[in-house]
């Protein structure tokens, strides 16, 4: 089984409409061990559809430490993961929003949330692959060939049923952290 994960921030139905979003404000937080398994029905539930990658519940439990996630009234309505890859680059991963709660901005306030969380452990670049790139540029990230990210290909991608033949967008942001060199001249 494959146990990584992609990201989804996809747009979906306007958040207006759902009663849940008239309520209780959404905070963003690190994830507590309790989480996990609101956690992993999240993950497993945008598995199907083709948004993320499936990741055990084991898996998940083992770096619930790495999350954030978003809540509403106390309910776990959206996460993602800062996954290290190497001295230098983390990767966010499992970055998902339920459907309902979709459109409002929370995919963008929780990515928002991992980068600056790689920014305070000094990571030099965050890379994520996704299928839907636009709310990755808009908060800074480019668009960038698989092969410019070894440490993601190296880590992961060999693994995976779709080596080779992967649809998913790698983006990347330099963070120029002291944790390894900083950011490169003349690539992403």
């Amino acid at each position: 089984m494959i146990t990584t994960s992609t990201v989804s921030v996809e747009p979906a139905a306007d958040v207006r409409r759902h009663p849940a979003a008239a309520g209780a404000e959404v905070s963003i937080r690190p994830a507590e061990r309790g989480d996990a398994p609101a956690i992993d029905r999240l993950v497993a539930a945008n598995v199907g559809p083709g948004l993320l990658l499936p990741r055990s519940s084991a898996d998940i439990l083992r770096h619930v430490s790495r999350f954030l996630v978003a809540t509403r009234g106390g309910e776990v309505i959206g996460c993602g993961e800062l996954a290290p890859l190497s001295k230098t680059m983390s990767e966010v991963r499992s970055l998902v929003v339920v459907a309902a709660e979709r459109g409002g901005g929370i995919g963008s306030r929780l990515l928002a949330a991992v980068v600056a969380g790689g920014r305070r452990q000094g990571a030099a670049r965050v890379c994520a692959f996704t299928h839907i790139p636009r709310a990755f540029v808009a908060q800074g990230f480019s668009i960038v060939p698989h092969t410019w990210l070894p440490e993601k290909i190296m880590t992961d991608c060999q693994a995976c049923e779709w080596f080779r033949r992967c649809a998913q967008y790698a983006v990347v942001i330099e963070l120029g952290g002291s944790r390894g060199r900083g950011p490169r001249r003349g690539s992403p």
